[in-house]
């Protein structure tokens, strides 16, 4: 007979990990949200977009969702700071001057 969950030890550290992970979780949302404020005040105010922070937000986007799959279950890998920080593309959209 194999031992129910609550009696293997793996299960309680990773009850710890999905605890310290709930936490960070809730301060990735946060600065989530101040990153989208930030962006959109900086596209309302001019024609420029910015790459870094557009960046930084695709990054802690990517980082929340591999959260949200060790929180459900459905990874068993720890994100960050147990795997690399997620690396995002930027696409560079070129806009065509419609001035014709």
């Amino acid at each position: 007979m194999s031992k129910p969950g609550y009696a293997d030890q793996g299960f309680w550290f990773r009850l710890i990990f999905m605890l310290v992970y709930w936490v960070v979780l809730n301060v990735a949302v946060t600065v989530f949200g101040i990153l989208v404020v930030v962006v959109s005040l900086i596209k309302l105010g001019s024609k420029q977009n910015p790459l870094t922070l557009v960046g930084w937000l695709k990054s802690v986007t990517v980082f929340i969702q591999q959260v949200f799959m060790f929180l459900s279950f459905e990874e068993d890998e720890k994100p960050f700071p147990f795997q690399p920080w997620p690396q995002v593309e930027l696409e560079v959209k070129e806009k065509a001057d419609d001035a014709a």
